[in-house]
């Protein structure tokens, strides 16, 4: 059941709908996904923390990543510009 539970949770990841600040995922009413969400027990919308922007105090979706003085980081498009300009 682990396998199928796995490949369930990345046709979600894959398919679900993006929201943004913070980043969640959300089913957009569509059947399928209303399904697939149930069947993994996630919320509509569910939270992803780990896409969020790594920039302190920052609650936008992470789109690319950089080298920072700290290490490297993922960052949202504005924050990236900051640091690399």
């Amino acid at each position: 059941m682990d396998h199928y539970k796995k490949a369930l949770e990345d046709m979600v990841d894959q398919f679900a709908y993006v929201l943004d600040d913070p980043p969640r995922i959300t089913t957009g009413g569509l059947s399928s996904l209303e399904y697939a969400f149930d069947a993994l027990g996630y919320p509509d919308p569910k939270e992803i923390p780990e896409r969020k922007c790594q920039f302190e105090n920052c609650n936008k979706t992470a789109t690319c990543g950089t080298p920072t003085k700290y290490g490297y980081k993922r960052v949202c498009l504005k924050h990236f510009n900051e640091i690399n300009n």
